[in-house]
């Protein structure tokens, strides 16, 4: 087993599946955490391109190649309500140059309580050669009146050219990445902050 530490995340890769663990404080109640969680999912069905903009700044290319070794373009969504599943379309560049297109992403989503933890669990279900098996749980945890925690815990095993391509630093440096960045716009978003492109740049430049 192999572990690596990234940004105060946890990954572990054991017969090819990365299991990546996050969790962040946020500093407001877990009712605004719920509100944002709650747009998340509903743009994630109906509204793609809004989700994009809100919720993934920052995670486009980089200036740091080895963070495009493995890129992913999302091109179009489409949400199954009969199945209860979103239907994702996207295109894997691999160097930044494409390696596969318009690959397709089924995946549910289950939205529970455990006690007083929110847990919103993603399932794919399929997702031709890329993927063998994922899923993953973000959840919100309320530790006091004004404050709370968001977290993930994601699952990912490759399809068996991915897992021969995609090592762990590789994983770390173009995936783990990005899941960070994405629970920490969780986070900017419930404590009333937008994230964009131009906010993580000026981080990054810190």
């Amino acid at each position: 087993m192999v572990f690596a530490i990234l940004f105060s995340v946890l990954t572990t890769l054991s017969d090819g599946m990365f299991h990546t663990r996050y969790e962040t404080e946020v500093d407001t109640c877990a009712e605004a955490c719920n509100v944002v969680i709650d747009s998340m999912i509903y743009y994630l069905q109906t509204d793609p391109e809004m989700l994009s903009e809100q919720f993934f700044a920052g995670l486009g290319k980089q200036e740091d190649a080895k963070k495009n070794a493995f890129y992913l373009i999302w091109k179009e969504s489409e949400y199954v309500p009969e199945k209860q599943y979103s239907k994702l379309v996207l295109d894997v560049l691999v160097n930044e140059k494409p390696f596969l297109k318009n690959v397709v992403i089924e995946s549910q989503v289950t939205d529970s309580m455990q006690g007083a933890q929110r847990d919103i669990r993603v399932d794919i279900h399929y997702a031709g050669t890329l993927i063998k098996e994922a899923y993953g749980m973000f959840h919100v945890l309320p530790t006091g009146a004004k404050s709370a925690k968001i977290g993930m815990d994601v699952h990912v095993k490759f399809g068996w050219f991915f897992r021969i391509f995609i090592s762990r630093k590789v994983y770390s440096e173009t995936i783990d990445w990005r899941l960070v960045r994405f629970v920490e716009n969780l986070r900017l978003w419930s404590e009333g902050i937008i994230p964009t492109d131009a906010y993580w740049s000026e981080v990054d430049a810190k």
